[in-house]
């Protein structure tokens, strides 16, 4: 599930799991891979890369994956 906690990682980093600090490498794992992945493909949709039927199904997607709503909105947002 994508938590804020893996958010605040994740943004820190840079999406980098070689820049996580050690204290914080329990969250590299498939959390951090399906959030790296959604956001590349939120980024493919904002960039006008997919089809209306993608976007539709991302935005399933992502709200499946994340803990809440605010997590949802959160990583619409993030652009690193």
């Amino acid at each position: 599930m994508i938590t804020h906690r893996l958010l605040d990682v994740y943004e820190a980093a840079a999406g980098d799991p070689e820049r996580v600090p050690p204290q914080e490498r329990d969250l590299i794992g498939p959390d951090w891979t399906r959030l790296d992945e959604l956001l590349l493909d939120l980024h493919m949709v904002r960039h006008g890369y997919t089809t209306d039927g993608y976007a539709r199904h991302l935005e399933r997607a992502t709200a499946e994956a994340c803990a809440d709503a605010s997590g949802v909105e959160r990583q619409k947002a993030l652009r690193l």
